[in-house]
Parts: C-alpha cells; structure tokens; sequence
C-alpha cells in the first residue's frame, strides 16, 4: 500500500505501538479520510496495538478501490507480506485470488480475510456501483472471493446466515472450507472523551441522522415525515444531518427540507462534531426490507447511547426482528425505541415533546448495554482475537 494512515494522529501518537510483536494483521482500507470508511478495522488495532504480541497495521490504498479487476492502486508490497501474518481485504468485487497467490510466493503461511459489510445480492441503487453489483459476473466474482479466502467477516448475524444459505444453494454440495464470522463491532470509550453531558434545551428538540450517499434511500424514504415535524413546530424543531447534503447527481432530494448539513469527517474529529450538535435524539431511518436486515450495524447506536441521547431505530436486526429475541440490541421503552413504519417515527419523535419522562428514564439501561460492548471487556479481547488471528482457532463454519 502507498499510504499508511498517518494523518490519524491517534494511532501514531500511542506509545504502546510495538514495532515488532507475535502477531501481525494488515487490515487493508478503501478509504481513510472519512469516518464510516474505518469503523469496522481501526477500533480493533487500538486494543491489540496495546499488547506485546499483537499488532495491527492500518493500511489505506490510494483512493476508493474501483470494481475493475485491473485497479493499479491495490499494490502488497514485498515488505509488508514479510512482516505480516494475517492480511484483512475490504469488500472488493476484483478478484483477490491473483493478490493472494502473489503474496502466498512470498509468504506460504499467510493468512486471509474478506470483510463484507453489506448483502451484495440485495444491493439498493443507493449503493456505488450498483448496477454491476446485479450482474451475474459480479456476484461470482464475490463468491469466488469468498472461496479464495480463509475467512470472511461481517457484521450482522442475519448477513452472516443470509450468505451461508446462498452459498449452499448456489452450490449445492461444493464445500467452499470458509470460516465465515459474525464479528460483533465494539467501542473504545476513551476515545470518546465520555466527559460530555447531554443537556437538554426545554421545548426544543435536536434530532441528529448519521448517513451518507449510501444512504439515500433510507433518508429519503423518511423526508416526508422529517417534513411533517418540522412543518408542525418550526423552530422548536431542529434538524441536523451528518454525511448526506441530499444531493444525488444533478437533483437535490432534501431541498424542501430545512436541515443543517454538517461533512463527514476522520474519526478523530467526528465525536467532537457530535458533541458540538449536541442533540436530543438520535433518528436511524431504514425501511423493512431484507436488505437493510441483513446489511445494518448497531454501532451509531452504542455510541450515542454512551452520550446519553436516546435512540429511535427500525425494527430490523441487529437492533430488533430477531427470532431470538436475546439477540435483538434494543427493547422499547427500556433501552432505546424500535420503529416498523414512518407513523411509529413520528409518534417517537413527538413523544420527545409530550412524555419527554420515557426518553430520560430508558438511558441509564441504554448506557448500560454500550457498556457491556466495550472492547476493553476481556471476553471481547479474546473474541476479537479468534477473528483476526485464525491460528489461535475461531468457530468453522462451512457455507
């Protein structure tokens, strides 16, 4: 890779960086100038940058990775598959077996892994490059990916369970010998800085919504109520959008809307951006489609909850929509509010106004579950080890 992610001061600030350790992982980024583009990768290298026989290495390619198989800008060096043992993909479409025979000439016993963070046979038009994800081609690319691989990585259980089921049923009785892992995405407080206290301004509300371009269609579909809130108490209401402008080639879809649009910014800044909107409550829009089921993570919401700002999301998995209701993150009325339809999103959102008492009183519960994400937790250290470390054994489980 051309470029290590040295503008994050974070990393390279941390004096418990071992230059040399047992254990080396290469999680290899599409992008590193914005926030949702690390989420998944940097948290874990802060845990394991602080012990002795491990160490990860956060390594950014030049700019986006585009879906063609000759992208130039996907380059391992000699070096880094010397020093590394285990080497963690994006989700690319391009085919990685080339990249991993080339490595493996080099380094016989490395390790692979492929993080998919979204159900690419469902893919929205929201999404980049979502007419050549419905290609047939682009599928088997995909899937040879994953059969390529030691391990594939995502972050929903219903994923996880959605692409088993496919696999086996596209290939019936070919064994494709993939750990494939849900890897439950954890927080680190301190970065933080959890000092903040969540003061409310009576009779006004701030609602903030967390998203981007590949979120259109989410934020799209709940405009009309956004609109209706606002319409019905004006200034008392005050809207406030992280990521998306609305604007989508030459049309802008929130131009009706009156929103403070604030960018996306590098993960170091972006809880300081939060506390500086300071609000209310946030709103995670999505509708109930099986897409969205299978492709969300909950980590907007632990964060916000360790702020102490409730949360209103749909009622879609991992928040909620598990058969097993033990796996569902959030219960209403107790840790957070759950939504099947735009009606449910603008009675919670009145209520903020009329039972203000229900929002206050599911906090100390919502914090409480943040808490027991906490990366720092020993059990989660050593979950987070089974997955990046596939020497030290996680579950197989065979698509």
């Amino acid at each position: 890779m051309r470029n290590f992610i040295s503008y994050i001061n974070a990393i390279f600030q941390n004096p418990f960086i071992p230059k040399e350790a047992k254990h080396t992982t290469a999680i290899l980024l599409p992008e590193l100038h914005t926030t949702e583009g690390i989420y998944r990768s940097l948290l874990p290298s802060y845990i394991f940058n602080g012990m002795p026989d491990y160490r990860v290495l956060i390594l950014g390619l030049t700019d986006k990775v585009g879906v063609s198989p000759n992208d130039k800008d996907f380059h391992i060096t000699q070096q880094i598959a010397n020093e590394t043992d285990h080497i963690v993909f994006p989700f690319v479409s391009f085919p990685l077996q080339p990249v991993i025979d080339k490595v493996r000439i080099i380094k016989p016993s490395m390790k692979f892994s492929y993080y998919i963070d979204a159900n690419y046979y469902l893919m929205p038009d929201s999404y980049p490059h979502a007419k050549e994800y419905k290609l047939a081609k682009m599928i088997e690319f995909i899937e040879a990916n994953i059969k390529a691989v030691d391990q594939v990585i995502v972050t929903n259980k219903a994923l996880k369970d959605y692409i088993a089921d496919k696999l086996d049923e596209r290939y019936k009785g070919i064994k494709f010998n993939t750990n494939i892992v849900w890897q439950p995405l954890f927080i680190l407080p301190a970065l933080m800085k959890t000092e903040y206290e969540n003061k409310p301004e009576k009779g006004k509300i701030k609602i903030l919504i967390i998203g981007d371009e590949y979120h259109f269609t989410d934020i799209n579909w709940i405009k009309g109520t956004l609109k209706d809130i606002k319409a019905k108490y004006k200034n008392a209401i005050a809207i406030h959008i992280i990521g998306f402008d609305g604007k989508r080639g030459d049309k802008n879809f929130l131009s009706d809307l009156k929103f403070e649009y604030h960018p996306r910014v590098p993960y170091f800044k972006y809880f300081e951006l939060i506390k500086h909107i300071a609000p209310d409550v946030l709103v995670i829009p999505a509708n109930k489609n099986t897409f969205n089921n299978t492709s969300k993570n909950y980590v907007k919401y632990l964060e916000l909850a360790y702020f102490n700002v409730p949360v209103i999301a749909p009622n879609i998995r991992p928040f909620g929509n598990s058969p097993n209701t033990k796996e569902n993150l959030i219960a209403t009325n107790q840790n957070g509010f759950l939504c099947d339809k735009k009606e449910d999103y603008m009675m919670q959102i009145e209520s903020m106004f009329t039972t203000r008492e229900k929002f206050d009183g599911v906090l100390g519960v919502a914090y409480a579950t943040a808490v027991d994400y906490d990366i720092t937790v020993t059990s989660n250290i050593e979950i987070l080890k089974k997955i990046y470390f596939l020497d030290n054994g996680s579950e197989n489980i065979n698509a």
